[in-house]
């Protein structure tokens, strides 16, 4: 039922395309599903760092890992939109004291992800989004 219900908060998201949600920037990424063939897309909250976008792979709070992060992580490639611009992407997990700095970047800037940390068991995967 979550997974459905959040499908449906995506869509209506990615249709209006708002440039802020809950305080932070959006940014609209898209992957192809690595079991189903078919787009996925999902508005995320990010931080611009260098030439990368970095999310993180909360999913709401929720114990299991997002299905954009697990299309990223079998090397699927998406597409990021922001500002009508639209960019292919690889995703590739931040790890070692660089997450540690974005982590806490994250969440000073962009969103409080330690709520969500402290709900589940899984290390929520900072996340670098690089053009390619």
């Amino acid at each position: 039922m979550f997974v459905l219900v959040n499908r449906a908060a995506n869509a209506v998201i990615a249709r209006i395309k708002p440039k802020k949600f809950r305080g932070g920037d959006l940014l609209i990424l898209t992957t192809t599903g690595r079991t189903t063939g078919k787009p996925r897309t999902t508005p995320l909250l990010y931080l611009v760092d260098g030439d990368r976008w970095i999310v993180v792979a909360s999913n709401g709070g929720a114990e299991w890992e997002p299905g954009w992060w697990l299309n990223l992580r079998a090397g699927v490639t998406g597409t990021v939109e922001l500002a009508g611009e639209y960019t292919r992407v690889t995703g590739a997990e931040v790890d070692g004291p660089e997450r540690a700095t974005l982590y806490e970047r994250l969440t000073a800037e962009v969103f409080d992800y330690e709520s969500y940390q402290r709900k589940v068991s899984r290390r929520l995967a900072v996340v670098a989004l690089t053009p390619c």
